[in-house]
């Protein structure tokens, strides 16, 4: 019996027994924490990687659209400037009229993209200028001078729901981003019949709501969900930057931009900035209206 107990019991386990296992233990630890470190170091190489491959995509598809735009003006220009050195063009006014319309068009189309490009990169420099600004006075403005521009196009610029409101902004900028959005609904709704462009200014809760809405053909799904990505247009003309700088600038006053659109039925773009103070203006008058853009300066 005695031998059949001792036969049973566990062998002791010494110090050096317990001083083997932990070791093992480190060791074992010390193996699978290199092992997640490194796997850990593949990865954020691969995502460095793939982060420079996409970022060289991007530039190449920049490059590529800038030069695709920049070549159709200049091809032109170097065309219409060609025909100049034929006598019989040269002798006829009417003919020497056209062709140097066609010339100065095409060049002034070449420095409005310039321009685009010029207010695109600085955009991190952009320093703005904050004012209190009544923004259903310049929607009112914008809106006024749309409808001018839109007279022989048969749009209808409707801007009768327009509540008063007055955000800190820089006005000339903000002005730009709503001049933007106006001038492309109307442009989308080209020939259209019936086609109806409205705007309307909106207090909501601690924001000012400006929306540009229209009746046009829409945006299909797959532009839509890239649509103020820089290089993108639904336009066959322009760099695809100024829903980007409109971002940008919206942004930069601590609001948001927001797009709605079902193609057939029209699209709306959506602005929200921070009210100033109760958004009534109380306490006067106030510094509201930016000068008006130069004709270079839409954006495409």
């Amino acid at each position: 019996m005695i031998l059949l107990a001792q036969a049973a019991a566990p062998p002791a386990v010494g110090p050096d027994n317990r001083l083997l296992f932990v070791v093992s233990v480190v060791v074992v630890a010390s193996v699978v924490l290199f092992t997640a470190g490194v796997i850990f170091t593949l990865l954020r190489r691969s995502d460095r990687r793939r982060a420079e491959e996409e970022k060289l995509a991007a530039m190449g598809t920049a490059t590529a659209r800038i030069l695709h735009q920049i070549k159709n003006p200049l091809q032109t220009i170097v065309l219409h400037a060609d025909l100049l050195q034929n006598e019989k063009m040269v002798a006829d006014p009417l003919q020497r009229r056209e062709v140097a319309d066609a010339i100065i068009g095409e060049s002034q189309r070449l420095v409005a993209m310039l321009e685009e490009l010029s207010v695109y990169a600085s955009g991190a420099q952009r320093a703005l200028s904050r004012q209190p600004v009544f923004v259903d006075d310049l929607v009112r403005q914008v809106a006024a001078n749309e409808a001018r521009e839109a007279g022989g196009t048969g749009v209808r610029v409707d801007a009768a729901g327009v509540e008063q409101a007055v955000v800190l902004a820089d006005a000339y900028y903000l002005r730009q981003v709503v001049d933007n959005l106006v001038r492309n609904a109307r442009e989308a709704m080209a020939g259209q019949e019936g086609a109806r462009l409205r705007v309307t200014v909106e207090r909501d809760g601690g924001q000012a709501v400006v929306r540009v809405a229209d009746n046009g053909p829409g945006i299909a799904p797959d532009r839509l969900d890239r649509i103020f990505q820089p290089f993108v247009s639904t336009k066959g003309k322009g760099m695809g930057l100024g829903l980007a700088i409109c971002r940008e600038i919206v942004e930069a006053h601590a609001g948001r931009i927001e797009v709605d659109s079902a193609v057939g039925r029209g699209t709306t773009f959506t602005l929200r900035l921070p009210l100033y103070g109760d958004g009534m203006g109380a306490g006067g008058a106030l510094p509201g209206l930016a000068p008006e853009p130069a004709a270079g300066a839409a954006w495409s």
